[in-house]
């Protein structure tokens, strides 16, 4: 891709100090006069942001490159993933609905305390490598070994 500043998604990976990110684009075919989605994956140095899987970020291509599979560097985090505030009110929201909204009305129905306490809940990735294995890459298992490996995913 030609653009030096690219929106995309960060994917699992076992980098440390780089992440994977899925950059969304379009291509138009002219026989059949439609645009098609293609995606194309970047490995994107992250040392100041600690981007998470699913993350949508900013990256820039990097003026010189330390290593060969490192082209690109995490400009800014956009969003993580979760955590949507409507652009226009400013108010956080939990899929069509806002948070506030959604509290008020527990209220009307008779609800003594919240369902789920977005300020106090702790950042999103605390049990990485005990319970949540999300920030690990998955792969098809073809054939069952006597180890069981908790990464692969059966057919």
């Amino acid at each position: 891709l030609k653009n030096s500043i690219l929106l995309g998604q960060v994917l699992p990976s076992t980098l440390k100090t780089a992440v994977k990110v899925q950059v969304p684009y379009f291509v138009f075919d002219k026989n059949l006069k439609a645009y098609f989605k293609k995606t194309e994956t970047f490995v994107a140095e992250d040392m100041v942001t600690g981007c998470k899987t699913g993350d949508l970020v900013l990256i820039q291509k990097l003026a010189k490159q330390d290593k060969k599979e490192i082209t690109h560097s995490v400009a800014e985090l956009v969003t993580r993933l979760g955590d949507v505030k409507d652009p226009i009110s400013g108010e956080m929201v939990v899929g069509p609905d806002y948070r506030k909204e959604m509290l008020e009305e527990a209220k009307l129905y008779g609800a003594d305390k919240e369902n789920f306490n977005y300020k106090d809940s702790p950042a999103r990735g605390r049990l990485e490598g005990t319970r949540d294995f999300t920030d690990k890459p998955t792969y098809r298992k073809w054939h069952n070994f006597e180890k069981d490996d908790p990464y692969g995913v059966l057919n």
